[in-house]
């Protein structure tokens, strides 16, 4: 079992960084020697397909649920973030954007390898699942859609200032990357909605709440109300263009930001 763990731990991040490398030839518009256009998404769906093996496989190992697992909790996030890019990006040129998703879905391998830490089981194991499954996918839609909105921000920049998009970095365009963000803030958010309110149901039957779980829960209850509004404000008042754009980028970085207290918690031996 443990030869199949590192296999596709090894095999994994490898097609993650070939997908990433070959995701930015075609940004460049480097030509990518003898391969066509469609080799990067395969080596990343390639990727998350070896990810999935071994999560199960570690999963087997650890013998216990895998959402109250952190370590496999990052890679559920990955694979989640893979595979929103991975539909959202069929008929779409979002070749920058699988260069990140890419690159973000190697961090989220290598940090959970790093983790070693084994939480205790919570209480109440059913309101804890649903709190940490919710979290997991609502947070892998949002690393997408943060992304996405940082690329608008970006390829935003350059059409202000008058930068042709045919030299140099070629960017999506602003129209794809604008409906690309509004659909994830539809999936994203209604998920990270459950986890928000599982989550104070959680913090009230917990018998110690830390500091580090006060900034956790203001964290997200920060980061909902931004993305909340956002899609409020898009909805019903017609709001488009850069700042939407800035506002999302905000909240998912407060996600991501939650996550990453997580991990340094775990690393620090606290568990989850």
């Amino acid at each position: 079992m443990s030869a199949i763990l590192w296999s596709s731990f090894l095999l994994s991040g490898g097609s993650y960084v070939a997908a990433c490398a070959l995701f930015w030839a075609l940004v460049r518009q480097r030509p990518i020697i003898r391969l066509g256009p469609k080799w990067p998404a395969h080596l990343l769906q390639l990727g998350a397909a070896f990810q999935l093996v071994y999560l199960i496989v570690f999963s087997v190992i650890d013998r216990r649920c895998p959402v109250y697992s952190l370590h496999t909790a990052l890679g559920i996030v990955s694979l989640v973030g893979v595979l929103t890019y991975a539909v959202l990006s069929r008929g779409r040129r979002l070749e920058a954007l699988g260069g990140f998703v890419a690159a973000s879905a190697v961090v989220f391998l290598t940090a959970a390898r790093s983790i070693a830490a084994r939480p205790p089981e919570p209480n109440d194991r059913w309101l804890m699942a649903i709190h940490i499954t919710s979290n997991l996918l609502g947070g892998g839609v949002l690393l997408v859609a943060g992304c996405a909105a940082a690329f608008y921000l970006w390829n935003e920049t350059r059409l202000r200032n008058r930068r042709v998009l045919g030299q140099g970095t070629k960017l999506p365009p602003l129209e794809s990357l604008d409906a690309v963000v509004h659909r994830l803030l539809w999936i994203g958010l209604p998920l990270l909605t459950i986890g928000m309110l599982t989550g104070q149901l959680v913090i009230k039957q917990a018998e110690i709440v830390t500091s580090g779980d006060k900034l956790r829960a203001l964290l997200s209850t920060a980061s909902w109300l931004l993305l909340l509004a956002v899609l409020a404000l898009r909805q019903f008042a017609r709001w488009r263009g850069r700042r939407p754009a800035l506002v999302t980028l905000v909240g998912a970085i407060g996600v991501l930001a939650i996550i990453a207290l997580y991990v340094g918690r775990a690393l620090l031996g606290d568990g989850l």
